[in-house]
This record gives structure tokens, sequence and C-alpha cells, in this order.
């Protein structure tokens, strides 16, 4: 998720997207070793040091209580205490795995994400930043996701070339093939766009000077 403090942080805009809102998962709070009963914190979202939104939390044996200030268009800041109650699924191999019981609509989730109050995403209508890229965007996106996990730049135009230490040569090759296929089929993708978009323009024109005539 990021991590509490780590740098990253959510900023609120108008696109309905789960990376636009704080978020709390359950998940991060069990490593951190949160979901014990008596457990207090307090956590911050920031970035170089500088903290832009913390929210207090108190966990209890049903339950997790969050105590925050919140602003609904620029109107007076309210303080609110916001509870969402747990619930324990059993394990196919034994023990429980611990979730969130959605206040507003009782889903078990595993995250929950900011407002006034503190919801899944189905009760905030999120989606996800990848629900709303185009084809040409995600294959942009998968290539640069790969380029990372090789330790090359972002940048498409810097040459892939050296094998990280302790990676398979045969794992590398995959990646570095994966990788060019995307920029691939991008290029032909955008190409068959702009040949699309010629053609209209001609068929226009053709279409303006036979009236004209």
């Amino acid at each position: 998720m990021g991590g509490y403090g780590s740098g990253d942080w959510y900023r609120w805009n108008t696109k309905a997207t789960v990376e636009s809102h704080y978020e709390i998962d359950i998940r991060w709070m069990k490593k951190q070793g949160y979901l014990h009963p008596g457990s207090a914190a307090t956590l911050s979202w920031g970035s170089h040091g500088a903290k832009y939104n913390s929210i207090g939390l108190r966990v209890e044996t049903d339950r997790l209580v969050l105590n925050y200030h919140n602003q609904q268009n620029g109107g007076a800041w309210e303080r609110i205490e916001d509870e969402i109650f747990f619930t324990w699924i059993p394990c196919n191999y034994g023990g429980n795995r611990q979730w969130f019981l959605c206040p507003g609509c009782n889903r078990r989730v595993a995250i929950v994400y900011g407002g006034k109050y503190y919801r899944c995403r189905h009760c905030h209508n999120l989606t996800y930043s990848s629900q709303r890229e185009s084809k040409p965007d995600r294959l942009i996106r998968k290539a640069q996701k790969i380029r990372v996990r090789l330790g090359v730049r972002r940048n498409l135009l810097v040459p892939i070339l050296f094998k990280p230490k302790n990676m398979h040569q045969k794992t590398f090759d995959r990646l570095r093939r994966e990788a060019d296929d995307a920029i691939n089929l991008w290029c032909t993708i955008i190409w068959r766009q702009r040949q699309a978009s010629l053609a209209r323009l001609r068929e226009g024109l053709f279409s303006t000077s036979t009236a004209r005539g």
C-alpha cells in the first residue's frame, strides 16, 4: 500500500480512483503488529518529511476506532470518531484471516478509503486508475514496470542491456522480450490510430470539396 510515512501520499482530486484517496490496509496493519487489542498509533501520510494528513487509531477486540478531523467543501473542520468492525474467516489450512467489515455495506474488505468516513471502494464509488487507461497506456505501463524490475530507467529510449545480479538468464530474456513486445504492440496501435485519423481527415476534406463542386 506504499506504507504510512514512507513518502507516498494520496491527494484528493476529481478523479474517483483508489489512488487519489487515503487508505488503511488491514494487511499492512497486521505486518506492523497493530491488530492486537489495546494497540494505538498515529498514522501519517506525507512527502519529504512534511505531513499532509494524520489519523489516530485504537484497536479493540472487535473493532478499529479512528479519530481524525474532516473538512467538507471548505467548511468548518469536524472531529470524527469512526468505528470499523472486524470479521474473521477460517482459512483452508487452519487459523482465521481478519478482515474489515465495511460499515456502509457490510462487505468484507482488506482496505478502507478515506472520505468523511472510512469505507470500502464500492461505497465511495472508486475505481482503479488502470481501469481508466487505454490499451496503449497499459502497454507503456507494463513495459516500464518490467524495466523497473530489471533495474533499468523507465525511459523507454534507454536500452535494456545487462542482467540484474542473481536473476536467471532465462528470466531476464523473457522479461526483456515481454517489454519489447509491449512497446512493439504500442507502436502498431498508435500507427493504426494515426492512419485511421488521417483517413477520416482525407474523407472529410474530400466530402467538403465535392459539396462545393
